[in-house]
């Protein structure tokens, strides 16, 4: 996959227990209303980033191995987009980061109301946050070389937006962040608009490889690069925040990478609107806990995203959660205090 989670097992743990761990199971399987759904809405990412490619190709495993359920991938703007279109009945499943999700249950965009019925399946992969910046503009040949430099921190309503700002703020760095109103683009829009030189530097929040990094990375040789944290900016975050672990990206994973890339990232979660029946759950669930079980086969054949292929039996599973609807207990998470300032500037 060209990430390599330090710590997984105990961060995990740590994001999950924030923003998943305290639950209380169901008195009853929520139903579908009018039974078994022809068609589920998953609802992934943008264009050029890793949700997208990855929403496809669980929905074409799910065909081959769930009779009677189509699994109808939806582009969105991301993870705190599509906690929305869950609690809104816009969409049935979707991929989500942890942060995001523990950030929208703390208050930033979707009703939290709504959000806290979300049934959650299981982990998929820790993803890599990624801080693509024009090579001329490298100074310190770090994050420092944000500050001052006009920067667009994602889609908006994306995890990469919320972890770019929690990330940054935290570090004391300050760039001046692309206005709301113009946080349209999804990731191919977006390398090509830095390309272009619309802005100095962009997130690109997912797995690797990104499919719009690799692009601007390859086409345009030299003249972009990811920047790194320091061992300092690693301990001060993961001190600060528990959302967070260190990961690293091989230079192998992108062309023209001279060096491995330290960063941060976390758990991405699959997880289903509480109006689904616990059958259909049940068979979802277990149809993935199949496609991972041998290297190579399934949803972890050649064919599949990278991501995908590296997928791990004892992630998915990390947590004794598949397949059950929770109400999160918001006393339990800590989060009965006011939150941070995450809105949008």
């Amino acid at each position: 996959m060209g990430v390599c989670p330090a710590r997984t097992a105990r961060h995990l743990g740590l994001l999950l227990g924030a923003a998943l761990l305290a639950v209380l199971p169901l008195a009853r399987s929520a139903q579908a209303a009018g039974g078994v759904p022809d068609t589920l809405r998953l609802a992934t990412g943008s264009v050029g980033g890793t949700f997208l490619p990855v929403g496809r190709d669980l929905a074409d495993w799910w065909a081959r191995t769930v009779p009677g359920v189509v699994v109808v991938p939806i582009t969105t703007a991301g993870s705190v987009d599509n906690l929305d279109r869950l609690a809104d009945g816009e969409a049935d499943l979707a991929i989500v980061g942890s942060s995001p999700f523990r950030e929208v249950l703390n208050g930033w965009g979707a009703p939290t109301d709504g959000v806290k019925q979300i049934c959650t399946l299981g982990t998929l992969y820790v993803d890599a946050e990624q801080y693509v910046v024009r090579s001329s503009l490298v100074r310190v040949g770090n994050l420092l070389d944000l500050s001052g430099l006009l920067m667009y921190p994602g889609p908006h309503q994306s995890g990469g937006e919320i972890d770019t700002r929690l990330i940054l703020s935290t570090l004391d760095i300050e760039p001046r962040y692309v206005y709301v109103d113009e946080r349209d683009k999804g990731y191919s829009a977006a390398a090509t608009a830095l390309e272009r030189g619309d802005f100095d530097a962009a997130t690109f929040s997912g797995g690797v490889p990104i499919q719009a990094v690799s692009r601007l990375l390859r086409e345009r040789p030299g003249e972009f690069t990811i920047l790194p944290f320091s061992k300092h900016m690693l301990n001060k975050l993961q001190h600060a925040e528990d959302d967070f672990e260190g990961v690293i990206i091989r230079a192998s994973s992108y062309p023209g990478l001279e060096s491995d890339v330290h960063t941060v990232g976390g758990p991405n979660l699959l997880v289903a609107a509480p109006h689904l029946d616990a059958s259909i759950l049940e068979a979802l669930e277990r149809a993935v806990r199949e496609g991972i079980r041998t290297p190579g086969q399934g949803l972890r054949a050649p064919e599949s995203h990278p991501v995908l292929q590296a997928l791990d039996l004892k992630l998915w599973t990390e947590d004794p959660i598949a397949a059950r609807c929770v109400e999160t207990r918001m006393a339990d998470l800590g989060l009965s205090s006011p939150g941070r300032d995450t809105s949008p500037r």
